[in-house]
């Protein structure tokens, strides 16, 4: 939730609304901002400002400031509205258009790395290391994501399936036991099929990981751990293609190629250079 909603939602007291208009109104000193410096500008206290902090949220003046500071991050790269569905105009020069693209693949990827949660990543890695099998589900240009990750597996001696190819998701979706782990790909998660095998996974005790902007949905309820990337594309109707679900997708699922190359990190650096030798 942005600042100002979170404002918005609160019951301010009179100090709490100094604060709240010091840091609007200044927010190029938010990084050196301290507690005791906010406090007097503002002519509060500390406790205040902690309290403050509690109501819309956070642990502490330390926690609220980081976040803020990461906020304003994301706010550098939407230098201009650009609307994820159509990112430019009709009228718009090559130039213009590599800027607009440019800007929103930005915009995509600092606005995932705000939702990575770091707890979820590591069990993700856990239950994919573990795996004797990973099936992924995914289709669309989901499926194109999906299909780079694997392809990135295959480097580290992992060979995940695609469960969706040749029309077998269904079987591939019955044939799974708890000792696999089933990966759902899926931006809007409306798939009948797809939440037919979650449902069923679950009741089966498969461990299930979930990649989606929409953690709530019904196919969230039936994951065990869910990746969330922020909702940008909010039109069904008019979009000009996915640019920024996609990159969102593709860089979570490069974090977490990343931890799992990790753990084995050694191991995998010396398989890479055999296999670097052998291409020359």
């Amino acid at each position: 939730m942005k600042f100002q909603e979170q404002l918005y939602n609160a019951e301010l007291t009179d100090s709490e609304i100094r604060i709240a208009d010091f840091i609007i109104s200044n927010p190029a000193k938010l990084e050196s901002l301290t507690i005791q410096v906010l406090a007097r500008s503002t002519y509060t206290s500390n406790a205040s400002i902690i309290r403050f902090a509690n109501k819309l949220g956070w642990r502490g003046f330390s926690e609220m400031k980081i976040d803020l500071i990461k906020a304003r991050e994301v706010q550098k790269y939407t230098l201009a509205e650009i609307n994820p569905n159509v990112p430019f105009e009709d009228n718009a020069s090559i130039d213009q258009i590599a800027q607009d693209i440019m800007h929103l693949m930005q915009r995509a990827v600092v606005e995932s790395n705000q939702f990575i949660d770091e707890a979820a990543i590591f069990q993700a890695t856990k239950l994919l290391y573990d795996a004797e099998r990973i099936f992924i589900f995914a289709s669309g240009d989901s499926q194109v994501r999906a299909e780079s990750f694997q392809n990135k597996l295959w480097k580290i001696n992992k060979y995940p399936i695609i469960a969706n190819e040749r029309g077998e998701t269904s079987v591939n979706g019955a044939n799974l036991t708890p000792k696999d782990c089933a990966f759902f790909i899926s931006y809007t998660t409306k798939s009948a099929n797809s939440n037919r095998i979650a449902r069923r996974l679950r009741a089966s005790g498969v461990p299930t990981i979930l990649l989606t902007a929409r953690a709530e949905s019904n196919l969230g309820k039936n994951a065990d751990v869910i990746l969330q990337v922020p909702q940008m594309e909010v039109s069904e109707l008019m979009k000009i293609a996915t640019f920024a679900s996609q990159t969102a997708f593709d860089y979570v699922l490069n974090v977490l190629f990343s931890t799992l190359y990790q753990i084995d990190y050694q191991k995998n650096n010396a398989r890479q250079h055999i296999l670097d030798r052998e291409q020359r």
